[in-house]
């Protein structure tokens, strides 16, 4: 469930569509006979249905062409980039590998191939695309991200933080790569350049908000509190113009707030958190936890129940839902609970080197 939140927020499309571009007049090359006679106008009536997030018209408009020209490279290319636009990543494989059918060496088809098994969460057949493919093509920054993101989601973070590094150099206006990469410091407790990589995304964009969510979290780690409580506030108000699905700056605060035994002013933006993220465990524990550590356990089981039901491999609501048990008086419950957190961390996966 984490890997899918954070792939929600992952590689952004800028860079992905423009990767292996082609100017019209190569596209129109690329086809053969009069079936592709007007390969080039679909092309562009397709951009522009694309430029006006209208996905669905462009993959008709597409499909026509590369059904009317399927030799053409050009016309698959464009009709994986609107499938991938369009979060049809399953499509987007299926052209993609017609694409390679007809152009084994498609620079473009290969990325936007390992793409589409990044975002099906098949990180292991996304590593083994990108591997031979930035053997050969070692210029390619978004290849590099790709990988530096496969491998952050496979914590591998010291060869992940070469990938993004890489990318960062080859692509300095790619703030997403730069990004990852202060995530990756912060996963390895590498806090001063974390600081630094998410201080100067905030220089760049004042709204970033997960740059000063993720900012927050380095000054909470290194203890300090104040400064971490204002910039997640701050997190929060800049989600609020660019992302209102962004929960994560409330829940990180209520967290902060309730290891300072400040439930009641925790609450608040667990509530948040929750209105704007109802099917995330994390937040009906975070929740549950404040309003227990309150001295209110009947009212904290429902949302510890509610984080298991969601998430049954999330060992802490287990931990707290028996702790709510034992102050309620209900032991034989509690003794269940405690038994099935010891279960539930047994099957977290070990940690990677």
């Amino acid at each position: 469930m984490k890997v899918r939140r954070e792939l929600a927020y992952a590689f952004g499309l800028c860079c992905l569509l423009r990767a292996g571009a082609l100017t019209p007049a190569k596209a129109q090359s690329d086809g053969a006979g009069s079936s592709c006679a007007d390969l080039r106008g679909q092309l562009e009536e397709a951009q522009q249905y694309v430029h006006r997030n209208n996905f669905p018209r462009a993959i008709q408009v597409l499909r026509l062409a590369f059904d009317a020209c399927p030799r053409s490279s050009a016309a698959g290319v464009e009709l994986t980039k609107a499938y991938v636009a369009a979060r049809e990543f399953r499509e987007a494989e299926r052209t993609a590998k017609k694409v390679l059918e007809i152009d084994a060496d498609s620079e473009a088809a290969q990325f936007l191939l390992a793409y589409s098994y990044f975002m099906q969460e098949r990180f292991a057949e996304t590593g083994n695309l990108l591997r031979p493919f930035l053997a050969r093509h070692p210029e390619n920054a978004g290849a590099h991200k790709l990988m530096g993101l496969t491998l952050f989601f496979y914590k591998e973070y010291v060869a992940a933080e070469r990938e993004l590094s890489i990318a960062h150099q080859k692509d300095p206006n790619d703030r997403e790569a730069f990004y990852y990469l202060g995530r990756v410091y912060y996963t390895q407790n590498n806090f001063p350049p974390a600081v630094q990589v998410f201080s100067r995304l905030i220089a760049l964009d004042p709204d970033d908000y997960k740059a000063s969510d993720n900012l927050a979290l380095c000054y909470e780690a290194m203890g300090r509190n104040r400064e971490a409580e204002a910039i997640f506030k701050k997190a929060q108000e800049s989600a609020k113009k660019k992302n209102a699905a962004y929960d994560w700056a409330y829940a990180n605060l209520a967290e902060l707030l309730i290891k300072q035994d400040r439930a009641p002013e925790a609450i608040p933006f667990a509530s948040q958190a929750l209105k704007i993220g109802p099917q995330s465990a994390r937040n009906n524990y975070l929740l549950g936890k404040a309003l227990a550590a309150k001295g209110e356990p009947e009212a904290s089981v429902p949302y510890f129940q509610q984080a298991i039901q969601l998430d049954s491999n999330y060992p802490e609501p287990h931990y707290a839902l028996g702790q709510a048990y034992q102050k309620l008086h209900e032991n034989e419950k509690a003794r269940r609970e405690f038994e099935l957190f010891e279960q539930a961390k047994k099957r977290l996966p070990t940690k990677q080197h």
